[in-house]
């Protein structure tokens, strides 16, 4: 093996290494954002729920919307915001 294939071995390997640290970052920095849009998302959702049902004096459906997830989607759909 001569020294110049050595080192072309090593740049490719250097490259496949780099290729897999990239990948992962980049899919973490994906979860990382698609989380935090969602995130947004959830909350605009709930604050025009909350809008909703302030605006109808329907406190303790909003109370219950707050703890039970099932119920809250009922709201959703009943307002039309889902």
């Amino acid at each position: 093996m001569t020294l110049l294939m050595r080192d072309q071995e090593n740049i490719e390997k250097g490259r496949e290494e780099g290729l897999k640290e990239g990948l992962k970052k980049g899919l973490k920095e994906g979860l990382k954002e698609g989380l935090r849009e969602g995130q947004q998302k959830g909350e605009s959702l709930f604050a025009e729920l909350t809008r909703q049902l302030l605006k109808d004096k329907r406190y303790n459906d909003l109370k219950k919307g707050t703890i039970d997830t099932e119920y809250r989607k009922k709201l959703y759909e009943e307002y039309h915001i889902l």
